[in-house]
């Protein structure tokens, strides 16, 4: 077998991770499989392989020498919390010993995508700050912002209920400088009842948001759904709410900013989730980014 040498250079032998169900919910049971190979010309000496599901405490096992060549696979189960949501990280983290005064290391992260268990826990983007300090939110990748006090006066106060065309909606409790908004990438949140119309409240930066969401019903059935938004800036007459002005880091800009409702007429069943539509690849991309702030189902 090789000696350990201290002026050994190689890659990091790479570690696997696989988990099963491929779907697993909240409070349910998943087993993770890692495997870990050696392909380095060296026994890897002391070596421990530790897994841990969405940065909670995990499970260590001593896999001792790595031979050359070898691969090694281990396993592990454990129990998503009741209120796991999101995007849940499963992680496997290989650690050994390279010569007699060093050790290295291999990580792997698999990510478990996860409905969130409502709107406010995607939220994402601080899009509002106050008059006073404009320059605690980012709504479009260049530090503008919604203004506060201008959303106040149109009667947008955290956790009022701002209503338009007949539809209801909460807009987020949340305080200037706080996270507000989702931006519309994709995620999938939960629903729950029945109702004719799933409606949206939000606006779009660097142009239109455009982009295919997905209601998934209760019976495994799916509906696709296109979403068109204009862009914020300007005021609209097919707007929902018109602003005045917007915020910037050196303070007011006086040029109206506009918010919009949106949405998808449903089927006749028990709802499951939505998954948002898919708009461009995020805030600074320098590309259009849907921005929502409140959704319900009517």
């Amino acid at each position: 077998m090789s000696r350990y040498r201290p002026q050994e250079d190689f890659l990091t032998p790479p570690v696997s991770l696989t988990f099963e169900p491929a779907a697993p919910g909240p409070g349910q049971p998943v087993t993770l499989t890692a495997e870990l190979t050696n392909t380095t010309r060296i026994a890897l000496r002391g070596t421990a392989l530790c897994f841990s599901a969405d940065g909670g405490t995990g499970r260590t096992v001593s896999l001792g020498t790595v031979a050359p060549g070898r691969s090694v696979t281990r396993t592990w189960q454990t129990r998503l919390s009741d209120d796991a949501e999101g995007v849940v990280p499963l992680i496997a983290h290989a650690v050994f010993d390279v010569h007699e005064h060093g050790s290295d290391c291999a990580r792997v992260t698999s990510l478990l995508h996860l409905p969130y268990r409502s709107l406010a826990g995607a939220f994402d983007n601080a899009g509002i700050s106050s008059d006073t300090a404009t320059s605690t939110a980012d709504i479009d990748g260049s530090r503008s912002s919604l203004s506060a006090e201008a959303l106040a006066s149109a009667g947008l106060t955290p956790g009022a209920t701002v209503t338009h065309d007949g539809t209801a909606f909460t807009w987020p409790d949340t305080e200037p400088g706080g996270k507000d908004n989702v931006v519309s990438l994709g995620q999938s949140v939960r629903l729950s009842g029945t109702g004719r119309r799933l409606a949206f409240l939000g606006t779009s930066t660097w142009g239109a948001g455009q982009g295919t969401g997905k209601v998934v019903y209760a019976d495994g059935t799916e509906q696709d759904f296109l979403v068109d938004v204009p862009d914020w800036y300007g005021a609209y007459a097919s707007a929902a709410v018109v602003l005045p002005y917007r915020n910037l880091p050196s303070g007011r800009d006086d040029n109206p900013v506009s918010l919009f409702t949106f949405g998808v007429d449903l089927q006749d069943r028990e709802l499951y989730s939505v998954v948002l539509p898919k708009v461009g690849d995020g805030v600074g991309s320098s590309g259009p980014a849907l921005h929502i702030f409140a959704m319900t189902v009517t």
